[in-house]
């Protein structure tokens, strides 16, 4: 069973320009600081999907030049990922993890972690969610009980999650099949810490995530 990873990073983006290749923090892009947060041999494999051309990737770092029908504003990722896993040869039992450079707050141990459950559970598929507090709203209607009191949220026998487009890991035949992540024996790996709330997608996104990330290595190896 081999890994190989998935860093998806289009050149143009609409609400928030340039976001994968400005600098980010510490000199590095979105693109860079997702590839400095790896550990060191995890993968067999690290790609960098683009279509940037001018992108130059540190060496060991395997550039993938994608075409404009997977670059576009309506492109599918899942289109992408089935792509890289016919080019690039990845086997049924391989896992293919996409790191999306716009939650950009991995630690290594998270790595670690997720590695963990693939070795000792092998589900098909592992998506990273953080916790969230069950007072959801759908647009103006509240999806939770208003009659009565109002709930404590230690009283909620449920717990709520949302991804946070950090981490998908699937395995190659599983993607194949179903054409994504979501099907059977789907894992949650799930976080807690502030940045793992981090998605970058607008331009104060981008902002709020640099002030972020003065706490990330304040508290981060």
């Amino acid at each position: 069973m081999k890994h190989f990873a998935l860093i998806p990073a289009k050149k143009n983006s609409t609400r928030c320009q340039n976001k994968n290749w400005r600098e980010f923090v510490n000199g590095m892009s979105l693109v860079d600081f997702s590839i400095s947060r790896i550990p060191g041999g995890f993968f067999n494999k690290v790609i960098v999907s683009t279509d940037n051309i001018e992108y130059n990737p540190p060496e060991g770092i395997e550039k993938h030049l994608r075409n404009k029908s997977l670059s576009g504003r309506d492109s599918h990722v899942e289109d992408l990922i089935k792509l890289i896993i016919r080019e690039y040869n990845i086997l049924a039992e391989d896992y293919i993890w996409m790191l999306n450079p716009t939650s950009p707050f991995r630690t290594k141990e998270d790595y670690r972690a997720i590695a963990r459950i693939i070795d000792e559970e092998m589900p098909n598929s592992v998506i990273s969610a953080v916790k969230i507090h069950p007072f959801i709203w759908k647009d103006n209607d509240p999806m939770f009980e208003t009659k009565g009191n109002r709930k404590h949220t230690q009283d909620f026998i449920e717990k709520f999650f949302v991804e946070n487009g950090m981490f998908f890991a699937a395995k190659a035949s599983h993607f194949i099949e179903y054409g994504s992540w979501f099907g059977k024996d789907v894992t949650l790996y799930k976080q807690y810490r502030l940045w793992c709330f981090m998605d970058i997608d607008t331009e104060d996104d981008f902002l709020m995530a640099q002030k972020v990330a003065e706490t990330f290595f304040s508290e981060v190896k």
